[in-house]
């Protein structure tokens, strides 16, 4: 173990390093809505003319500066650039680089998302409500308790550790549904539309919980759209009802593991995501619909015809309303599914079943592992818990 030292971030990192484009000259973009919330890796880019946006090298943190993408966790480390690749995004990232000898860039990255660094950043915000911004300068500035660079990496190691088995699950999750997706294709493409989803599915609507009736914490967990992100529900950061709200509730507004949910409103509208395993009381808010699945597997037979070209383009003819899109339940199940029969419905939802059942697996491991990194994180980058130096 070696001492803390309290240090200006800008002693120790370069803070929107400068880098060099081109206007016109064709780059990687990653966009503000490619970054998960408190997820370490992009999950892609775009390539575009660079026409403006702060630069960056792999390596290198971005931050998000504007609400509510930051009181969000959308923090990411890049490495999707080839070496001495320079690539670009929105001008509400903050970037951060190592300096050589002085940091190392996975601490950085831990650093960004540690409570101090995180309360420091929201604390500094200004503007019109809804379009808050962090003035870099102030975090520039603040002075942060920082270990040795050894003690860094090791500190970093750790965390790191973690988020590459966390990676791996999703990746595994990735490769999972890519499979189910030829299989279905293979199925069910070129087929005549005479069925419904609603052969295969019913669609659950959620409960009216009035605003009252929510509070801070509890054994209760409230799933809404928000909650729905990346094909996951995020089931930790919810809010909660009493034990004396969900008594009188018809059980089939309550949610559990294997789940999926629908977004049947807003700028979310089509998207579904699948509940980790859990033993978390779990509910269903209004505008969240529901899978009831009419044979053992075919929720995902639906959630795979849903998330197609087909599916996605049905959602979208249907939903009602400009400003705030919305689609019923009847509306759902109303889309129109390949004719085959009841029979082949059972045998195909089979064969998907170990694919679904692996998927659910897999994002409960990762669920524990994030819990796990989000325990530890705080503890060891504020120094309250140590960690031993090799050498």
């Amino acid at each position: 173990m070696t001492e803390w030292k309290e240090t200006a971030l800008q002693d120790i990192a370069y803070v929107n390093p400068t880098e060099s484009i081109s206007n016109g000259t064709k780059a990687k973009k990653v966009p503000m809505e490619l970054l998960e919330p408190f997820t370490k890796r992009v999950s892609g880019y775009q390539i575009e003319e660079y026409k403006g946006g702060v630069k960056f090298k792999n390596g290198d943190t971005i931050i998000a500066r504007i609400t509510p993408s930051l009181e969000n966790g959308k923090t990411a480390f890049i490495d999707i650039l080839e070496d001495d690749e320079i690539g670009f995004g929105s001008t509400e990232f903050i970037v951060l680089r190592e300096k050589e000898g002085l940091s190392d860039k996975n601490f950085l990255y831990y650093l960004a998302l540690s409570p101090d660094f995180r309360e420091t950043a929201i604390l500094s915000m200004t503007g019109s409500s809804g379009r808050q911004r962090v003035q870099t300068d102030v975090v520039k500035e603040h002075l942060f308790n920082i270990p040795s660079l050894p003690e860094q990496r090791a500190i970093a190691s750790i965390l790191s550790s973690l988020d590459d088995k966390i990676d791996l699950l999703h990746r595994q999750n990735k490769t999972l549904e890519e499979m189910a997706e030829a299989l279905y294709d293979a199925r069910f493409e070129d087929k005549d539309l005479n069925n419904r989803v609603s052969d295969l599915i019913e669609l659950q609507n959620g409960y009216a919980f009035k605003s009252k009736d929510f509070q801070d914490y509890g054994e209760n967990r409230v799933l809404k759209i928000k909650n729905i992100s990346g094909g996951i529900v995020d089931i930790q950061a919810t809010d909660f009802v009493s034990d004396e709200t969900v008594d009188s509730l018809d059980d089939n507004f309550s949610i559990h593991t294997g789940d999926i949910l629908f977004a049947m409103t807003g700028a979310k509208i089509g998207k579904m995501g699948i509940i980790p395993k859990t033993d978390y009381h779990l509910w269903l808010n209004q505008r969240v619909g529901l899978f009831k699945e009419k044979y053992y597997g075919s929720r995902f037979l639906a959630y795979l015809h849903l998330k197609s070209d087909y599916g996605k383009d049905y959602i979208d003819n249907t939903a009602t309303g400009s400003a705030q899109p919305n689609i019923s339940g009847t509306g759902i199940e109303q889309c129109e599914f390949p004719a085959i029969t009841e029979q082949k419905i059972i045998d195909y939802s089979k064969q998907l079943a170990p694919i679904y059942e692996k998927l659910i697996f897999n994002l409960g491991q990762a669920k524990k592992l994030e819990a796990l990194r989000d325990t530890i994180l705080p503890k060891l980058m504020s120094g309250e818990v140590k960690v031993e130096i090799d050498g």
